[in-house]
Parts: structure tokens; sequence; C-alpha cells
């Protein structure tokens, strides 16, 4: 690790702060990325010890800004926020409600995105969109446009209006609308 690039806050006044942590109280680490393919995320900053704390840009400040957007949106939906010196272990968002969908998901993502299912992750939050986040918006409007029909096609369902939606709601959508 290299030192000059290490921001850490006097943590011994931090140690008696209970509450209104802010990003300024936590140790940060700005590095850049040399094997980004994309210049967008080239350059780093993170939160020691708390996985997955990171925000990346075009550069330390870009990364920095997005790293306090994420910071802040975990403050204000979280009742805990971990203290600076405590090790946050990264966190899996929930697939429960995906789950209960998993045998029409194994469907979907076979006949619509021609994927395995079980190749990757998904979660509760996730949405069509996110498959495709690289592309540019030209690109993803095609790309829209091409599931959408596909899902009316195989389920006889219009999902243009939830296209944005969630996957396990957009599964029961589809399951309640489908022409059997």
């Amino acid at each position: 690790m290299n030192i000059k690039n290490l921001k850490i806050p006097f943590t011994l006044l931090n140690r008696n702060k209970q509450v209104d942590l802010d990003l300024s109280d936590y140790p940060l680490f700005y590095y850049k990325n040399k094997n980004a393919q994309q210049d967008n995320i080239r350059y780093c900053v993170r939160i020691l010890y708390w996985a997955g704390m990171v925000g990346y840009g075009t550069n330390h400040k870009e990364a920095f800004l997005k790293l306090q957007e994420s910071f802040e949106t975990y403050k204000a939906n979280n009742a805990y926020l971990p203290k600076p010196w405590e090790r946050k272990e990264f966190e899996f968002a929930s697939n429960e409600r995906l789950l209960k969908y998993e045998s029409f998901a194994v469907d979907f993502f076979d006949k619509i995105l021609c994927m395995d299912f079980y190749s990757g992750f998904f979660s509760d939050g996730s949405c069509l969109d996110m498959f495709y986040c690289d592309y540019s918006n030209d690109k993803k409007k095609k790309i829209e446009r091409g599931v959408i029909d596909k899902v009316k096609s195989t389920y006889g369902v219009d999902i243009q209006e939830i296209y944005d939606s969630p996957l396990p709601d957009l599964f029961k959508f589809i399951i309640d609308n489908k022409k059997s």
C-alpha cells in the first residue's frame, strides 16, 4: 500500500463519536486502477476496512464525489453505521423475493436473455437495465425494445410500462398476465 495515498482522520477524536459520522471521519484510500478499460472507472477512492464502499470516476475528485453519494445513501437507508475502525464485510443484497419465482426466472433467463440464471447473483433489486449498463443509450434502447418484443412474443405480455421494475415485480407481472 502506498502511504501517500492514504488519508486517515484523527481516530481518537472519532472514537468518542457515537452518531452523525461523516465520510471525513473514515480512512480513505485513493488509487488508480491501471487495468480499467473504461475511463469512468480508472480512478478510485474507497473506505478502508469497508468492503464495497468505493467510488469510481475519471479523476480522484469525481471518484470521491461518487463515494460520498454512496456513503450518504447507505447512511440514509441503514440504522447502523460502522465505526471508522471497524471492519465492514461485504453484504449481498437479498434475493428472497426473486427466488420465489426461481423456476420462472430460469425459463426467462434462458428464453429472453439467453443466459443461465445460475451463472450469476441476482438480487431482489436487480433490473433488466443492469444487464446492459456498459452500452451507449442508443444501444440500450434497441436492446430494451428487443427484450420487450421477445417477452411479448414468448409470454404474450407487454412489459413496456414496467421494464425498469425489479425482476421479482417483473416476473410477477408476467406470470399474472400471461396468456396460457
